[in-house]
């Protein structure tokens, strides 16, 4: 399955998944190994099937894009970092260590002092941080060469409230972990276990324990190309890659400031971006406002026109002008409705007047 699901561009999985969709048969586990010793179990026929008539479409999985790769100055810093880094080792015993490590074994015997004066055996075992294991020790003989390398390349150690380690590299803050790997596995359950046991649960327990490998992670995000994980293996301890992770911590601190001035501009473009769109959905609607004015301008207009007519209409009546009406004469009246005339006409002062009635419809002049 495997050499075959190489020509055509899949994994073994998928193309037994295939196999198992179409109802083809295929070699069980550890069938061509018993094939070549002479014991091979009989082959499964092939089923009649309707779908047997019609093509199978394989399409290859398309491989992942590779990273990019480093800028040449970078690669050359990296080269000289790991260079002058090689000489670092991590000492067999922990000579005067760095100031957090320092901090760190000193809050582990005051913890331990306490401990050793509490008289009620609960509150003294809950106080008491017991002993280092041997991969505690070795993690602190490690950080500890790691953060004095680091400091020696211009950087800074930094413990957050919650012991979280970052280092800062030219001025970017590059968080940090090591941690000892814990695998699952299933024990025995003790005798206490067994006695509350419930007919039906299981007769084991699982559990994570300590495998004493080391793993190493840089967990902020660092550009495509620089490593960000190391890992204890049997052929290479994690004490060996202490020059590469040096190197790569230095060569991201001028990665990450360029990563951020490109972020800073394309959130400055972004917001100039946003701004020219606010702008240009004020000035539409602004001017859409003045269009509106313009045409209750032009109904007004023409109301008054008919306002017009109709006065002239009155004027033309043949009445007695001095008939008067809530104290005024029909002459008073007629020059009341003259002056309303003239003050509501929108062409009184002309083309610039109407004009800059107009200009003064601003956006926010039309609450709706």
């Amino acid at each position: 399955m495997s050499r075959l699901a190489e020509q055509y561009g899949i994994s073994d999985n998928g193309l037994a998944k295939i196999c198992r969709r179409e109802d083809i048969p295929y070699p069980p586990r550890g069938y061509w190994a018993k094939h070549a010793a002479g014991k091979a179990p009989e082959r499964t026929p092939l089923t009649e099937s309707d779908r047997a008539s019609r093509p199978i479409t394989i399409y290859p999985t398309s491989l992942p894009e590779p990273p990019p790769e480093l800028p040449d100055d970078v690669r050359r810093q990296m080269e000289g970092i790991h260079a002058e880094a090689s000489t670092i080792a991590v000492s067999e015993r922990l000579v005067k260590p760095h100031a957090i490590i320092a901090a760190w074994l000193a809050d582990h015997e005051e913890r331990k002092r306490r401990a050793r004066q509490e008289r009620d055996p609960w509150r003294k075992k809950l106080y008491d941080p017991g002993d280092f294991s041997d991969s505690d020790r070795r993690q602190h003989r490690f950080l500890d060469a790691l953060f004095k390398a680091i400091e020696r390349q211009s950087g800074k150690i930094k413990q957050g409230d919650r012991r979280e380690l970052s280092a800062e590299i030219s001025g970017e803050k590059v968080e940090f972990q090591l941690r000892e790997k814990h695998k699952q596995t299933r024990r025995p359950l003790t005798a206490d276990e067994q006695r509350w046991r419930i007919a039906g649960d299981k007769d084991w327990k699982q559990e994570l324990v300590p495998t004493g490998r080391l793993a190493f992670e840089i967990k902020s995000y660092l550009p495509a190309g620089l490593k960000h994980q190391w890992i204890d293996t049997d052929k290479q301890p994690l004490e060996n890659t202490l020059p590469d992770i040096v190197a790569v911590f230095v060569a991201a601190g001028p990665l990450l400031v360029q990563q951020r001035r490109e972020r800073e501009a394309a959130e400055r473009e972004r917001q100039l971006a946003e701004r020219r769109r606010y702008e240009e959905q004020q000035r539409r609607k602004r001017d859409a406002n003045r269009w509106r004015h313009f045409r209750e301008i032009a109904l007004d207009w023409r109301e008054l026109a008919a306002a017009r007519d109709f006065l002239s209409t009155l004027r033309s009546m043949d009445v007695d002008p001095s008939i008067e009406i809530d104290g005024r004469s029909l002459d008073d009246w007629l020059m009341w409705a003259e002056d309303w005339l003239k003050r509501a006409d929108p062409t009184v002062d002309g083309l610039h007047g109407v004009f800059r009635r107009i200009a003064e419809i601003k956006e926010w002049s039309y609450r709706e």
